[in-house]
């Protein structure tokens, strides 16, 4: 890790963190200039990050895209946060830059498939966060969650976000950001 300067004796900047080389077998996020280090995801995670996305394109429009763990910058300022969703969706035009990371203004929804250990960080700690970044959309996919909980979807309200009611038993219907119908079934099993 790159040696820090004062008055940031503990908290990374975002030079900083692009200077961190990354273990390819772990996944760090920045939160609030921590490093956060978590396992990589396991075969179920993966299998429903690739079947989700598939949905996406199938239903996007051309101007949009589909994109798996892309970094996102939720906040800049110091000290800064970097996530990195599961899924993103953006607009076309924002795959062609050479940023290393995408701006939260630039997203329009956002995906996270909860694993052992992400539970409330997904649930409460990335909810308010991706909030305040002023992303439309966030989506949670629980595997293990109660049923009715497995596809939570939420909406910018002004204020933060709002559930919406997206599930009927196992079948999951929403129109916003994305017209979509599927089973959750399809997603998780």
């Amino acid at each position: 890790m790159p040696e820090l300067a004062e008055p940031s004796r503990d908290l990374l900047t975002l030079d900083q963190w692009d200077a961190i080389e990354f273990d390819p077998t772990r996944r760090l996020e920045l939160s609030e200039g921590i490093p956060i280090m978590s396992p990589r995801p396991h075969p179920l995670h993966q299998l429903i990050s690739r079947r989700l996305t598939r949905l996406l394109e199938d239903a996007l429009p051309a101007d949009l895209e589909a994109l798996p763990e892309v970094e996102v910058t939720t906040d800049a300022s110091f000290p800064p946060s970097v996530r990195t969703p599961d899924i993103i969706v953006v607009p076309r035009h924002v795959t062609g830059q050479r940023s290393p990371r995408v701006s939260a203004a630039h997203v329009l929804l956002v995906v996270e498939i909860v694993s052992p250990g992400s539970r409330r960080t997904d649930h409460v700690k990335k909810l308010n966060e991706y909030a305040q970044a002023g992303i439309p959309h966030y989506w949670i996919i629980d595997s293990a969650g109660a049923p009715g909980e497995q596809f939570l979807a939420f909406s910018h309200g002004g204020n933060g976000y709002r559930r919406l009611d997206v599930q009927v038993a196992e079948r999951v219907r929403i129109t916003e950001p994305v017209r979509m119908a599927f089973s959750v079934r399809d997603l998780i099993d």
